[in-house]
């Protein structure tokens, strides 16, 4: 038999507006044929996640572990006592220790509720707000910053990070869940350097505001202004998070953006498709399943791969799952990822089904550390069940809503964002441009940052100098006759200068 057809994707060409664009290549009985197709989901090609043939199951990554490099000087990761006595706590009353505060009441008339927790300034907790990282001021993200760098500096940074690195849960309905929990601990570690009033929470960075420019490398995000910027081998050498030294001991952290051919930003798209979900199976999906798993369909708009491709995108240490915490873009990252999630539950279910509805336990889907009654890895007493709890998010952190802007009010809200009024069906908020970067199709709009738009770069423009007001004809030849006094007799300019 002979082959009648090969079928290969050229290339997913952006069109800037709301849609990517399928180009693919056909050849028919020695024929070339070309199909363009629209789609708003994915701006790269992705190979189609397929389940793992059963009699595979024991070469394949299926009930394993993400691999980790031996090192046996590296010091292994724990939880102090005090964190062990409060991080498990979802009020704050609870965590009131960790921070060393008090939760009985001021009012001799009324008892503490759950979430009093009276500072030792006598100011009370209050739940952490999370707001997307360019919708902060300069002085709050700076403060965040600065309590990362004091983190990094006494070792507390690197040692929780050791704990995603060795015991991150992947590949399976507990992946949302878990990470839920380990970013409500860290963020009560953040929240613990941070000045009062310690209502900062772990911003998140949606990369949806990026991903539809010409690069998305060109993003603000790439600068000294929030995440830095890196040399040609991709150490991050300039801004807030330069020279850190990794879990492993390198000097700095590095990243390799674009260069994964798989590796993408999220889209509007694939976050709306996510929250538009009724089934739970969609969103705590069974992301490696066997082959003989029935109850679950396969889809590269599940939120973890929509997430993975985040990390390829960034890749070097992000691109690994055990290397990945050692970016300060893992946590930002992992923020827009709760999000995403907390927005599809408030959107799909009551009060009640958030706490109780769970992807059915099936070994042939996920292995048992994903199942709803298994404890979490590394953060016992909880079980996966329990990071469904609703008091996440009335009592620990709230999320502030994502950056808009519409046809009357072209204004997102932040000097490092732009309204783009031109390309979408609807007004959207993006990422302003860094200098030099591509600005194609953006010409004449605002859209770089601290630059302009010009022949497809955002350039800076230089000032035209101050007009200089004119003087009358008079005082243009007083003006010559003193300053130049010496180029008359002496006696006339003697004449002059007692005028």
């Amino acid at each position: 038999m002979h082959r009648l057809a090969d079928i290969s994707v050229i290339f997913l060409l952006l069109d800037v507006s709301a849609a990517f664009r399928d180009i693919f290549s056909y050849t028919l009985n020695n024929k070339e044929y070309v199909e363009t197709v629209e789609q708003p989901w994915f701006r790269v090609h992705h190979y189609r996640h397929t389940k793992i043939p059963a009699e595979q199951k024991d070469q394949s990554p299926f009930g394993k572990h993400h691999p980790v490099p031996d090192r046996p000087q590296e010091e292994k990761p724990f939880w102090t006592e005090l964190e062990k006595r409060t991080f498990h706590c979802t009020t704050r009353a609870c965590v009131c220790e960790f921070f060393g505060g008090s939760n009985s009441s001021l009012a001799l008339d009324q008892p503490p509720s759950k979430n009093t927790c009276r500072m030792r300034d006598g100011h009370l907790l209050k739940p952490a707000i999370r707001k997307e990282i360019r919708m902060m001021t300069d002085e709050e993200r700076m403060s965040v910053e600065k309590a990362l760098n004091e983190m990094k500096r006494d070792g507390t940074y690197n040692r929780l990070s050791r704990i995603h690195k060795y015991h991150g849960v992947h590949f399976g309905p507990a992946f949302t869940i878990w990470h839920r929990e380990f970013l409500k601990r860290f963020e009560l570690t953040v929240r613990k350097y941070l000045p009062y009033p310690h209502t900062l929470g772990i911003p998140y960075w949606d990369t949806s505001l990026d991903s539809y420019m010409p690069e998305p490398k060109d993003s603000i995000m790439f600068t000294s202004t929030f995440l830095g910027t890196t040399n040609e081998k991709g150490h991050v050498i300039a801004g807030p998070y330069a020279n850190w030294t990794t879990m492993e001991g390198l000097p700095y952290i590095t990243r390799k953006l674009g260069n994964d051919p798989e590796g993408e930003f999220l889209t509007p798209a694939r976050i709306d498709w996510t929250i538009a979900q009724d089934d739970v199976n969609k969103v705590l999906a069974a992301t490696l399943p066997l082959s003989t798993c029935e109850s679950h369909s396969m889809d590269d708009r599940h939120l973890e791969y929509s997430h993975d491709y985040v990390h390829f995108f960034i890749s070097g240490d992000m691109g690994a799952s055990w290397s990945s915490s050692n970016d300060v873009i893992f946590i930002y990252h992992h923020s827009m990822v709760d999000h995403i999630f907390e927005l599809w539950r408030q959107r799909a279910q009551n009060r009640t089904a958030r706490e109780r509805q769970y992807t059915e336990s099936d070994e042939r889907c996920f292995p048992a550390w994903h199942n709803g009654d298994s404890f979490m890895p590394f953060m016992a007493p909880l079980r996966n069940i329990d990071g469904l709890s609703n008091a996440y998010t009335d009592n620990m952190y709230e999320f502030e809503p994502r950056p808009t802007c519409d046809i009357t009010k072209q204004d997102c809200g932040s000097k490092y964002l732009h309204c783009d009024v031109a390309h979408n069906i609807e007004p959207t908020c993006m990422s302003k441009i860094r200098l030099g970067g591509n600005c194609t199709g953006f010409e004449g709009s605002r859209v770089c940052y601290e630059a302009e738009c010009v022949q497809g770069k955002c350039q800076q423009i230089a000032a035209p100098l101050p007009d200089i007001p004119k003087m009358d004809e008079k005082k243009q030849e007083m003006r010559k006759i003193k300053i130049s006094p010496f180029t008359f007799s002496p006696k006339l300019t003697k004449d002059i200068l007692n005028m």
